[in-house]
């Protein structure tokens, strides 16, 4: 039985040392979207990007809109007659801890001790509070006619332990863009 299990622990130990892992973007962003359809949209041919009224833009989240909808075959052109606003609206919240946290995590074989097998336990009793700090977030992207009205609107919201817009729009423009498709 220790041979099993000791051979177990190689194989565990090889796998961890010989893979490397990439987290996902937007992978720690979690919540709610929806979308609404107002009034007739028609055929899109191009479209404007433009923050609400009033506010100045942001070059990377527009970036982010500009990627997502060039993927999905929209054209964006500064003289469209459809307009494409976003809004990104942030706080800092703190939220209930779950309870006890297990990670285990790192890889074993590295001799130079910077990579090493550990397990690390979160205990709220040791901290001295039982609440995580996160982010909560209201994302949306409302298309507008040329006088203005309201034709689609399409928002997400929830937390993240990000802080900053761009990582915030990074995962839920393709959510929203991809309804307003449909």
């Amino acid at each position: 039985m220790r041979r099993f299990l000791v051979i177990c622990f190689v194989f565990f130990a090889a796998a961890c040392a010989s893979s490397e892992r990439v987290r996902a973007p937007g992978a720690d962003v979690w919540g709610n979207y929806e979308s609404g359809l107002y009034g007739e949209i028609g055929d899109i041919q191009a479209l404007r990007v433009a923050p609400p009224e009033g506010t100045p833009p942001d070059g990377d989240i527009e970036a982010i809109i500009h990627r997502s909808l060039d993927l999905r075959g929209y054209a964006a052109s500064a003289d469209a007659p459809l307009t494409l606003r976003y809004t990104v609206r942030t706080t800092v919240t703190d939220s209930g801890d779950d309870g006890i946290g297990i990670l285990v995590g790192g890889s074993a074989g590295d001799k130079s001790g910077l990579d090493e097998l550990g397990i690390g336990l979160d205990l709220p009793f040791l901290s001295g509070s039982d609440s995580v700090r996160q982010t909560a977030f209201l994302f949306e992207l409302a298309l507008e006619g040329t006088d203005g009205t309201l034709l689609w609107r399409g928002r997400a919201s929830g937390r993240t332990h990000f802080s900053g817009d761009k990582h915030i729009a990074r995962p839920v423009t393709p959510l929203l863009i991809e309804r307003l498709v449909r």
